[in-house]
């Protein structure tokens, strides 16, 4: 049997390759554009309170694009945030943030169903969405409904409130040809 070297991994000669090894996936090192660069330098001088969910899940997402799609998310795998700190790319302050932020989109929450596979760093599955996660995602999704209806409501009294107001306003002027007692009529 012979071997050969290649990107430190042995491949045997004998069995054709058609597909990459889950393990050269995950290990595949990854570089930064200049733009993320910029932007982890950016976020490292901030306090973890000032910084933004965006901005985390943006930094996230260069480095991860086919795993954290905002358009069409899939469940990440279990524990994911471990892969994600072991590479050592990013600061696992900005990998709680952003994996928070992203897992509480609507949209990702939508897709949390029972049985739907679970993805990890390379984009493969990795298992698959338990009832009581499911269960746990639609609870999410009903309260930031819930409070989301309270958020409208509440910010439309104020408005109506303005309103409302202003139509007093508008009603107690009175015309100085009212006051004389004089019609407008004559």
């Amino acid at each position: 049997m012979t071997a050969t070297m290649n990107n430190a991994n042995v491949i045997d000669n004998h069995k054709p390759q058609t597909s990459i090894d889950k393990e050269q996936v995950e290990s595949t090192p990854v570089v930064l554009s200049r733009e993320a660069c910029l932007l982890l330098e950016k976020l490292s001088k901030k306090p973890e309170s000032e910084i933004l969910n965006s901005e985390a899940l943006k930094l996230v997402r260069s480095v991860w694009p086919e795993v954290f799609t905002v358009s069409s998310p899939r469940p990440l795998k279990v524990g994911i945030h471990h892969d994600m700190e072991k590479t050592g790319v990013l600061p696992a302050h900005i990998i709680k943030i952003a994996l928070k932020f992203y897992t509480t989109i609507a949209r990702y929450l939508e897709q949390v169903k029972p049985g739907t596979p679970r993805i990890g760093l390379s984009g493969r599955v990795v298992g698959r969405v338990r009832l009581k996660e499911a269960v746990d995602a639609e609870i999410k999704l009903y309260n930031q409904d819930v409070s989301e209806r309270k958020e409208t409501v509440e910010s439309k009294v104020p408005e109506r409130k303005r309103l409302i107001i202003r139509q007093m306003r508008l009603l107690s002027v009175v015309r100085p040809s009212d006051e004389a007692g004089v019609s407008s009529d004559s």
